[in-house]
């Protein structure tokens, strides 16, 4: 019997990459999103643009024998979220809530939910960070993240779901969108390729843990895949490196100087963000597998590629 995954935010950086790795799979996937359909057509995949906080999006259609669903679909970053918190909760939390609740009762589908390594925890007390550190984030993003996860506790004590929450770093690589001030890695590479001066808040000291985008889809993926895990799981390579290393790394790849334009640090950045992945290596058996120095070749060469 065929799976059937629904993946919602598929015309997002990550969906763009998780969709075409369901079909590989041979599964059937539904994929929905606010944007046109980003995808090639394909014999099992179907596209709804939809809207999850929209109150006349049918989402009870789309979860018709859905087997499996994949939330990916967020509106906001850290960097604005807090510029509008409410605006941030009414699309983000009661989004996912009517999604929960368009759920059919007595179908218990896997939930496997992209939660955010990079903000639930806050400042870190403890380094690299397990599961069971103190949940404090400093964004309204976070804060989001960690209510759906909490939500998705309560629903799966009705027997609705089966959930896992994977807390995952911050992603890069080959697609992700450079026109928002958000995905370091990626920002900084499109500037250094076309030789313009890289926009850097603070003294660069700032520490994240980065993990490339194939590896976060195999994570995603194994979530589907397996029955039992924890509720949450961190997503991360375990290792740090700060946005000064980033620089280090480009100008090592690209053989050339790179210029650098500091501003005032943000508020919402908290000085480190490394998470302890030993829980998704014993429940899921995964772990990152692209270094961060193959990862920003691999960005660099994609970037190159399309402007030629």
């Amino acid at each position: 019997m065929t799976v059937r995954a629904l993946v919602t935010g598929a015309s997002g950086f990550l969906g763009r990459a998780l969709v075409p790795a369901l079909l590989a799979t041979g599964e059937s996937v539904v994929a929905t999103g606010r944007k046109t359909c980003p995808f090639a057509p394909h014999p099992r995949l179907i596209w709804r643009q939809a809207d999850l906080a929209d109150p006349a999006a049918p989402l009870a259609g789309i979860l018709r024998g859905v087997d499996t669903i994949y939330h990916l679909s967020w509106s906001t970053i850290p960097a604005d979220s807090n510029l509008a918190p409410s605006e941030d909760a009414r699309i983000n939390i009661v989004g996912s809530l009517r999604l929960l609740e368009s759920v059919d009762r007595g179908t218990s589908p896997r939930f496997v939910f992209a939660s955010s390594g990079g903000t639930v925890y806050g400042r870190l007390v403890k380094v690299p960070a397990p599961e069971e550190h103190p949940l404090r984030p400093l964004s309204a993003y976070g804060v989001s993240k960690l209510s759906v996860e909490a939500y998705l506790d309560l629903f799966a004590s009705f027997g609705a779901i089966r959930p896992v929450s994977l807390r995952i770093g911050n992603l890069f690589g080959p697609g992700q969108e450079t026109g928002r001030l958000f995905g370091a890695v990626s920002h900084f590479s499109k500037r250094a390729l076309a030789g313009a001066p890289i926009r850097m808040f603070g003294d660069g000291a700032v520490v994240r843990d980065y993990v490339y985008i194939d590896d976060a889809v195999e994570a995603l993926v194994r979530g589907g895949h397996t029955e039992v895990s924890s509720a949450a799981l961190n997503i991360g390579s375990g290792e740090g490196r700060s946005l000064n290393g980033i620089v280090a790394v480009l100008q090592k790849l690209l053989a050339k100087p790179i210029m650098v334009e500091r501003e005032p640090g943000r508020p919402f950045d908290v000085p480190v963000s490394v998470l302890d992945p030993a829980k998704a290596r014993r429940e899921l058996g995964w772990s990152a597998r692209v270094s961060f120095e193959e990862g920003v070749a691999r960005t660099l060469a994609s970037m190159a590629k399309a402007v030629t």
